[in-house]
């Protein structure tokens, strides 16, 4: 997968939040912004996004219902939440429909950003998605190198969070 075909979607009303994640990601990616739950809608119909971001309070509809819909769009999408406010019902929620992780702003652990776009990475790199390795139950050990073992934990408990899912 060449650069420019990880495509990254940011969900938020704050334009800095977009700006913050289009200069940590934008370099060698595709990073789009959406203020609100209908425009990432629309942009999610037209382009298979490889990880998205999106903020649990937005106009209209909120994170919540925008997460349900894209599910139904794109069912293995790999969704982060963020969020400003205190919202573990919401965030609850989220992960039980699929959401693999949530992020509490202010952004900044950006060291945690990037291990989230690179596990995202290497799922899409290697066509491997979570209910994939959910069904193997195990992520075979030639296939996470050198540079994944600190990552492993997070790529475990995403995998972990799917297969929950798919046995209920």
């Amino acid at each position: 997968m060449k650069q420019k075909d990880f495509k990254v979607l940011v969900v938020d009303d704050e334009p800095e939040i977009g700006q913050t994640f289009q200069r940590l990601l934008g370099g060698a990616q595709v990073v789009e912004i959406a203020y609100d739950g209908y425009e990432a809608l629309e942009k999610v119909k037209k382009t298979a996004y490889n990880l998205i971001f999106l903020d649990v309070r937005l106009p209209g509809m909120d994170g919540v219902q925008t997460l349900e819909a894209i599910k139904e769009i794109l069912p293995d999408a790999i969704v982060v939440m963020i969020s400003g406010y205190s919202v573990k019902e919401e965030v609850e929620r989220a992960m039980a429909m699929g959401a693999q992780d949530f992020l509490p702003k202010p952004l900044d652990d950006m060291d945690k950003i990037m291990t989230i776009e690179e596990v995202a990475r290497y799922l899409s790199l290697h066509e491997l998605t979570v209910r994939r390795l959910a069904r193997e139950g195990e992520i075979p050990a030639f296939k996470v190198g050198r540079q994944w073992r600190v990552k492993k934990s997070l790529l475990d408990r995403w995998i972990e969070q799917e297969a929950y899912r798919n046995l209920r």
